[in-house]
């Protein structure tokens, strides 16, 4: 086995070399199931052309953890459905993304971890076409002033939320499911912006939740099914609004969630275009609590609701 991944090694370096010397990207193939490893192929990449771009085609199924730091334009890619699984018992992210840009991950299937991808520190990561599921934390983490696009994933099963953005970080989500996680579907931290089009969040503790002075843009898809399978605060809620959070749903529907379909506190607003907020088993489709939220055109939802949208007291001045 030392002998065939000594092999290995010879035959990407000697891959990397020729891609130097010819073209301007390095073009490697791993085979999970002859024993090699993505780990070692991203490491000889980062000592001989870390600024890219590089490209990572992997076949098979492959057990390990990957830590991708200080890269540029690195793309891994399976055409025929690889999965990465952790080998660390859940104590870390299976793919973990640090300072680095333009990585793109397209087409596995990435099982376990504390987290299954982390984009963190500034980074730019693409995750298009893959599944993600049975974390033991969230499965996506976008941390510390990152940006990440998603396109086409399944987000599933995770121990706490599908996706957690924090700290100014950004992620643009389309035509992603996310589905069947012990927590919130999407959590919005603290100064972070999240926008989906036509994205699902289905059965999750809370559907969509964003707080501390975050951001949330949504237009098409579905929120519904939220259970409440543990009494915790908000549980079942299909979006939950905190802490001057700001929110504003296009075509949507929102429905059939075990709590409130949106509940909105402590200074936050939402904004509602074309969008349908019914059935609600909680009896109550868009719940303002006491604590000064504010909505727009919550009128055309057709739901039941207690918010208030007083009309203007002021008058035109008459002109002289």
């Amino acid at each position: 086995m030392r002998q065939r991944a000594h092999v290995f090694a010879f035959f990407l370096l000697v891959a990397i070399g020729a891609a130097s010397k010819s073209a301007p990207a390095a073009n490697l193939t791993v085979n999970c199931d002859n024993k090699e490893t993505i780990h070692k192929a991203v490491k000889l990449l980062a000592s001989a052309n870390p600024q890219g771009p590089n490209r990572i085609t992997v076949s098979g199924s492959c057990r390990e953890n990957i830590l991708i730091q200080s890269m540029d334009r690195l793309t891994l890619i399976t055409k025929k459905g690889a999965s990465i699984t952790d080998r660390s018992n859940g104590s870390l992210a299976v793919l973990d993304i640090e300072d680095s840009h333009s990585v793109t991950v397209q087409g596995f299937t990435i099982n376990g971890g504390s987290s299954g991808v982390l984009c963190n520190t500034t980074s730019v990561c693409y995750l298009t076409g893959n599944t993600i599921q049975d974390g033991a934390g969230t499965g996506v983490g976008v941390f510390a002033d990152s940006h990440a696009v998603l396109e086409s994933n399944l987000i599933q099963n995770n121990g706490s939320r599908g996706a957690t953005v924090n700290d100014r970080s950004r992620m643009a989500s389309s035509n992603d499911v996310f589905q069947g996680n012990g927590a919130q579907g999407v959590a919005v931290i603290s100064g972070a912006y999240f926008g989906a089009s036509n994205s699902s969040f289905l059965n999750n503790l809370v559907g969509l939740e964003a707080f501390l002075n975050s951001t949330v843009r949504v237009n098409g898809g579905t929120i519904s099914g939220s259970v409440c399978a543990s009494p915790t605060p908000f549980c079942g809620d299909g979006v939950v609004l905190l802490g001057g959070a700001q929110a504003s749903f296009a075509n949507m529907t929102i429905t059939a969630n075990g709590g409130s379909g949106i509940h909105l506190e402590d200074g936050s607003f939402a904004v509602f275009f074309g969008t349908t907020v019914t059935g609600s088993l909680s009896g109550t489709d868009v719940e303002c609590a006491p604590q000064f939220p504010i909505t727009r055109f919550v009128a055309g939802t057709g739901g039941i609701t207690n918010c208030v949208e007083p009309a203007s007291n002021s008058k035109l001045k008459d002109v002289e």
